[in-house]
């Protein structure tokens, strides 16, 4: 699992589109965690890499 992975979960009998946004160690147990977002495939976009600039100017976030 990397970040950025997209997969798709069945969570009692419902679909889910799942996003790896990242990872951190709990602070206090030392566990491993993963950052997730669900998708809902109505709102995904695609769009073509050389246009990606236009959308998010690098100018205007912080990675």
């Amino acid at each position: 699992m990397n970040k950025g992975d997209i997969f798709t979960v069945y969570l009692d009998g419902a679909v889910m589109t799942v996003c790896v946004l990242g990872f951190y160690n709990e602070e206090y147990s030392g566990e491993e965690m993963v950052i997730l977002a669900v998708v809902n495939q109505e709102n995904m976009v695609h769009v073509p890499l050389d246009d990606i600039e236009a959308i998010f100017p690098r100018s205007k976030y912080v990675n």
